[in-house]
């Protein structure tokens, strides 16, 4: 870890072997993007867990599309970081023994989320498969952690994308925080009206930073609504690395030569950067 007089905290960071990921998702995230799809333990502890001071990790489950990254698996690998690693579990709705799967993960293996993603597991959020999980998160009082947003693999259904379809989740559920990944692109105003609305709700930035006009309008649109306090950093590694997202995020204002935007605050970079602290999900603290 980094000796850094201001601490790093990586709010989305993603660890799997090869074998956990399906065939599409591989060649989706590798040979159509350029980017690294290694987010093995030796490569997560060198540039995540080495240089931030904290970071949450994620389970993935999405059956249809062949994605499995165990809870055991995350909870193994965060249980060497006590104190400074969370993890969120993920089940899939359409399994009957989800909820059963939720509280094992979060009672017995330690993890303090639940991570769901509608596009990629092909669930209709508001679907009573899916609220008897909202139900088991609110009673453990663990926060979900949505991919509610755009997802690339043929068979991933952007119809139950909209940010917008949390609200009714929210509002049944008031006191259950959430957080909304890649600030749900490409919905970024809904998502915007979404923390406005519900002080419980936030926003995470990660992979978002190298899509740059896309991160600037959230940034500006979070600054005209009053939202910033609940927006996020995190770098989706092994999308980006906490460093490399956090060199892009600095670099939101540089439009090249003869060109002038209205500028991001440096003050709120560092704000969202340095300012977040894991208790705004976890007042009870990680353990």
């Amino acid at each position: 870890m980094a000796g850094n007089a201001r601490a790093l905290i990586d709010w989305h960071s993603n660890l799997w072997l090869p074998e956990h990921l399906g065939p599409e998702q591989r060649a989706e995230m590798g040979s159509k993007t350029g980017r690294s799809v290694d987010a093995s333990p030796a490569a997560h502890k060198r540039h995540v867990a080495d240089i931030c001071e904290k970071f949450v990790l994620v389970a993935m489950r999405w059956n249809r599309l062949g994605i499995h990254i165990p809870n055991e698996f995350v909870a193994e690998y965060a249980a060497d970081y006590k104190g400074r690693a969370v993890g969120f579990a993920c089940v899939d709705p359409h399994d009957a023994n989800a909820p059963t799967e939720l509280e094992h993960a979060v009672v017995k293996l330690g993890l303090r989320g639940l991570k769901l993603s509608p596009v990629y597991a092909g669930f209709d959020p508001w679907s009573p498969e899916a609220w008897r999980l909202y139900e088991v998160a609110n009673a453990l009082k663990v926060p979900l952690l949505w991919h509610q947003s755009a997802a690339y693999a043929q068979q991933s259904m952007l119809e139950y994308g909209n940010p917008i379809l949390v609200d009714r989740i929210a509002r049944a559920f008031p006191h259950l925080r959430m957080i909304l990944a890649h600030v749900g692109q490409p919905w970024t105003a809904e998502t915007v009206v979404l923390l406005r609305k519900h002080k419980q709700i936030y926003a995470d930035l990660s992979a978002r930073y190298y899509r740059k006009w896309q991160c600037y309008n959230a940034l500006m649109l979070a600054i005209d609504y009053g939202v910033t306090g609940q927006l996020l950093f995190g770098s989706d590694f092994p999308i980006q690395t906490p460093s490399a997202a956090l060199d892009s995020f600095r670099a939101i204002n540089d439009w090249g030569e003869g060109v002038t935007m209205p500028r991001i605050p440096d003050s709120l970079i560092d704000d969202i950067v340095y300012n977040r602290p894991l208790e705004l999900l976890w007042p009870d603290g990680i353990g």
